[in-house]
C-alpha cells in the first residue's frame, strides 16, 4: 500500500495541495485527473522526491517512500545535450533481466543513433519510457505520457503499461486524453482544489466523460 498522510504543499499564500489523506493499492494503474493547476504534477514531484512538501508523509508498504522505488516520466523529460538516444540509455544501469532494447525499439521506433536534440516531442517521450523500462522500479509515475504521440504510438504505450502492471508494478498516470486512462486504469482519482474529491471505478468512468 502507498499511503499519503496530511500532505500539504504551499507556495507563499497559495496552497497547492491541502492536507491530502489517501491510500493507493499496489499492483494497480491509478489515473490522476484534474484541471490545469489542480496539483497533479506537484503531487507527482513530491512522490518522486523532486519537491519537498510543507507537511505530511508518504509510506510504501509501511516504510518511508524512497526515490529508489520510483521511476518518473515528466511531462517534458530532461535530456543532456549532444547525446544520442543510445548514449542516454547507457547512463541507466540495467536492473531489468527482461530488458531487450532491440525488441522494445522494434515497437517504439526511436532513432537511437541520432542526437536527442533532433527528436520530436513524441520520440523524446518514447525514449524516456524506454529508460523507465530499463530501470525496473516498483512504482512508475507517468505525467502526460501520451502528449505528442500519434495514435499508433499511444496504443503501443498502452500495451507496454499493461505489461508493466502484469509484472506487479504500481503505476500513476495523469492525462488530459481520457480514453487511454479508461483502457488502462483500475481506478481514476479526481484531484481538485488541492485534494482528492472522488475515486472512480471502471463502471463509473463514463461519468468523467460527461
Amino acid at each position: 500500500m502507498i499511503e499519503i498522510k496530511y500532505l500539504t504543499l504551499k507556495y507563499g499564500d497559495n496552497t497547492v495541495l491541502n492536507n491530502i489523506d489517501k491510500s493507493f493499492e499496489l499492483n494497480q494503474v491509478h489515473g490522476i485527473v484534474g484541471l490545469n493547476g489542480s496539483g497533479k504534477t506537484s503531487l507527482f514531484n513530491i512522490l518522486a522526491q523532486a519537491t519537498q512538501s510543507n507537511a505530511g508523509e508518504i509510506t510504501f508498504n509501511g516504510s518511508k517512500l524512497s526515490y529508489r522505488d520510483i521511476s518518473f516520466l515528466e511531462t517534458e523529460p530532461f535530456f543532456y545535450s549532444r547525446l544520442t538516444g543510445k548514449e542516454h540509455l547507457d547512463i541507466f544501469p540495467n536492473r531489468n533481466l527482461d530488458f531487450n532494447i532491440e525488441e522494445i525499439n522494434s515497437l517504439l521506433k526511436v532513432p537511437l543513433a541520432q542526437y536527442i536534440e533532433n527528436y520530436s516531442t513524441g520520440e523524446r517521450k518514447k525514449l524516456a519510457l524506454i529508460s523507465i523500462l530499463k530501470q525496473d522500479r516498483s512504482i512508475i509515475i507517468l505525467d502526460e505520457p501520451f502528449n505528442g504521440l500519434d495514435l499508433e504510438s499511444t496504443k503501443i504505450s498502452e500495451v507496454i503499461i499493461a505489461r508493466l502492471k502484469q509484472k506487479g508494478k504500481t503505476i500513476f498516470i495523469s492525462s488530459h486524453i481520457l480514453s487511454p486512462l479508461f483502457n488502462l486504469c483500475d481506478k481514476v482519482h479526481h484531484l481538485s482544489h488541492g485534494n482528492f474529491q472522488k475515486t472512480y471505478l471502471p463502471t463509473e468512468f463514463t461519468e468523467l466523460d460527461s
